[in-house]
């Protein structure tokens, strides 16, 4: 079953076209590792995908219903979640009230992952509750900021350089966790991501964009072995 097709979807800024022809499909579970070299097009894809920027051209299907036309808010309670580069966190408030804050935007149904949970997948983050959210270190931001995520409902995961600044040790253990809440709860994830050994070490399948389109879509060995692979 695939929870999110992409269909010949093209989409730019003013008179210039970043993306053309973008075609894929995921399956629920399923992480796709997206490369590319900086300006390939792989942020505006996702950019598209979630409502923040307008598609040219192209269907965006997501659990068999067409959402091109659809605000970001519906695409949010349909269970796409974007975790922008730069974090996306309220720097200014405490963790708690961070949580907090969007956590009371999911009220109205019952929640895969609620406040306890979040608190439960990362516990330095129940440790840091009156801490103020900008005075985290890097990779606690970056632990709350997929917390921020992940509340709710989630189903697809839209991670957009999510490993800047993040010591290698950090970078692990962050993808590790992204890992396990694939695993465990069949999330979808998009990782758009410069640190192309960590991505692999978790990616079900590699999709590398070039000039915004998709010159290579494979498995991880595949795309090894391909002449795209020194791109890297």
């Amino acid at each position: 079953m695939t929870l999110l097709r992409l269909s010949g979807l093209a989409a730019g800024y003013g008179a210039k076209t970043v993306i053309a022809d973008v075609s894929f499909g995921l399956e629920p579970g399923q992480i796709l590792a997206f490369l590319g070299h900086n300006g390939a097009g792989k942020t505006t894809t996702l950019k598209t995908v979630m409502g923040l920027l307008p598609p040219r051209a192209g269907e965006l299907v997501f659990d068999g219903q067409r959402i091109e036309r659809l605000d970001v808010s519906r695409r949010v309670a349909m269970g796409l979640r974007l975790l922008p580069e730069g974090r996306g966190i309220f720097p200014d408030l405490s963790v708690a009230e961070n949580i907090d804050v969007v956590a009371a935007r999911n009220v109205g149904g019952a929640a895969m992952f609620g406040i306890a949970d979040v608190y439960r997948l990362f516990p330095i983050l129940e440790e840091r509750r009156p801490t103020r959210a900008g005075s985290l270190s890097g990779g606690q931001q970056q632990m709350l900021a997929l917390a921020l995520a992940i509340l709710g409902s989630p189903r697809c995961l839209l991670l957009d350089e999510p490993s800047i600044g993040l010591a290698p040790n950090l970078v692990e253990r962050l993808f590790q966790q992204v890992r396990d809440l694939c695993r465990s709860h069949a999330m979808t994830a998009i990782l758009v991501e410069q640190n192309v050994a960590a991505a692999m070490q978790i990616a079900d399948r590699v999709i590398i964009m070039n000039n915004g389109r998709i010159v290579f879509d494979g498995l991880p060995h595949e795309a090894r072995e391909s002449n795209f692979w020194n791109y890297f």
